[in-house]
């Protein structure tokens, strides 16, 4: 048996070794090729001259990734569809960037490898590179009893005192003056799915920004639906809504209704955030494109409880929709009370038309006993128990945490400054990300990151730097590196 496992994987490393050859001769062709399509986005090269050391450090991490091909090779071979599965279900194996790089941080750290720098995580991590649980929540959660916690929730859309606990968190500044009703959820993405899942069509589409959450892309494909996407600034790179108003138009017009994500503040993973003037120039113009049909905005808050300041403050504009808009607001407890597995989030439906309000919560609820049945019971009466009891020390705690994040972004966005690092207009929150528009570019500038032990996610138009989990050290050393490796990545 071992000497059959041995002769198994000799043959996989003389193929391996062939495809490598195959994969250099591949890239010094695609380099000769005068007419490159633009839809060839797997070319990770230039026109310009290719340096060998390029050569084989591109052959080094394609090595690293040759069962993932062979992988996707079976994958797009079989047949398109499952003898069981329906046919709208993708069956090709689901790579998750985030945690796969993070077990690739994990390997070259195991490996001895010095000098490396994890930035995917999009969890809160203290100056020893901890993850941070506060001590203020996980006190009152330890206070639950356990036969609470081993129990269901009070009700399936979540226990009330929770979800009007979330709803006055949500309202502190008392600015929110339409109909609205609070939905527990599993996580913050459940409270997404629970939007995607209720307010479209198969087929329909949403429009999502370009560059965001990769998760929104696998909601929208898991419920049949198609995505179109806009950019949230201009070619001076900074903040400009013009393409989200374009594009929304456009939908509203051929579909009739008009269903919209806005991941704000402190978006994923720009760091931008909008403010209340842009929200007003937003709500002014959805109200004005309602001749057309329904608008449904989904204003996903997870990061919001990191603002520098209050965050909530644009709330306010929300009252100044026409009866034709509805919000639903995407709250995530995993990033508010450091409670990621915990899976705790809720939906706020806001809108002007009552009946509307009741109708999605109705329809939510069935869907929630469809999907989760209910949520944490334990977790839920620990965020009551914080916001209630223990929520100003809560709040100096987190605050703490705030501070720390603020002087990581000050010190990177300075240093980027220095060395002409190009990022998009980051206000406050977990990310910053470098912006490469050039998809070749980006592509090769990924890969030579993570051959200089350099790992951040990979998202469309830029590279992700989770200010939330590097060091201040790290934040101050890591612009100068990643602008040598993007001014390499162009040779």
């Amino acid at each position: 048996m071992n000497m059959e496992k041995e002769n198994i994987r000799k043959e996989i490393e003389a193929i391996d070794d062939m495809l490598s050859d195959l994969f250099e001769k591949r890239i010094v062709l695609a380099k000769k090729e005068k007419d490159l399509n633009e839809q060839e986005k797997f070319v990770l090269t230039t026109e310009k001259e290719i340096k060998q050391q390029d050569i084989s450090l591109i052959k080094k991490q394609f090595a690293n990734q040759l069962d993932d091909l062979s992988d996707a090779f079976v994958n797009r071979t079989n047949d398109n569809n499952d003898l069981f599965l329906n046919d709208n279900a993708d069956f090709s194996t689901f790579k998750d960037s985030v945690f796969e790089l993070r077990t690739l941080a994990k390997k070259a750290i195991d490996a001895g490898h010095s000098n490396v720098i994890n930035a995917t995580i999009g969890s809160l991590f203290d100056e020893n590179k901890k993850i941070v649980a506060l001590n203020t929540v996980y006190d009152c959660y330890n206070a639950i009893a356990n036969s609470t916690k081993a129990a269901y929730a009070k009700a399936i859309t979540g226990n009330e005192d929770f979800t009007e606990a979330i709803f006055n968190w949500v309202n502190q500044n008392n600015n929110i003056n339409l109909h609205h009703k609070t939905v527990a959820a599993a996580g913050g993405t459940g409270a997404l799915v629970l939007a995607f899942n209720n307010f479209l069509n198969p087929n329909d589409t949403v429009l999502l920004p370009q560059t965001s959450w990769g998760t929104y892309k696998v909601i929208a494909k898991n419920l049949n639906l198609k995505c179109d996407f806009y950019k949230l600034t201009a070619e001076d790179n900074n903040v400009d809504l013009q393409d989200l108003m374009l594009k929304a138009l456009r939908i509203i017009r051929k579909q009739g209704k008009l269903f919209v994500v806005i991941n704000d503040p402190c978006q994923n993973p720009t760091g931008i955030s909008l403010g209340s003037e842009n929200w007003k120039l937003l709500i002014k113009y959805f109200n004005k494109i309602t001749e057309y049909g329904p608008v449904v905005i989904v204003n996903d808050i997870a990061y919001i409880d990191y603002c520098y300041k209050n965050g909530y403050e644009y709330l306010q504009c929300f009252n100044e929709a026409n009866e034709k808009i509805m919000f639903n607001i995407a709250y995530s407890c995993s990033k508010t009370f450091t409670a990621y597995g915990m899976r705790v989030g809720a939906n706020i439906i806001l809108s002007k038309n009552k009946q509307a309000v009741e109708n999605a919560f109705n329809a939510f609820t069935r869907s929630c006993r469809a999907y989760w049945s209910n949520v944490n019971h334990g977790f839920m009466e620990a965020v009551v128990k914080v916001l209630k009891e223990n929520k100003e020390q809560f709040l100096t705690e987190k605050q703490q945490y705030i501070n720390l994040i603020k002087e990581r972004s000050e010190i990177f966005l300075s240093k980027a400054k220095e060395v002409d690092l190009p990022l998009y207009p980051y206000t406050e929150g977990f990310f910053a990300t470098v912006k490469v528009e050039d998809d070749n570019l980006l592509n090769k500038f990924h890969n030579n990151l993570i051959a200089n032990d350099i790992f951040a996610v990979k998202f469309d138009k830029g590279v992700r730097i989770s200010l939330c989990a590097i060091t201040k050290e790290e934040a101050n050393l890591l612009p100068k590196q990643l602008k040598e490796v993007l001014e390499a990545s162009k040779q």
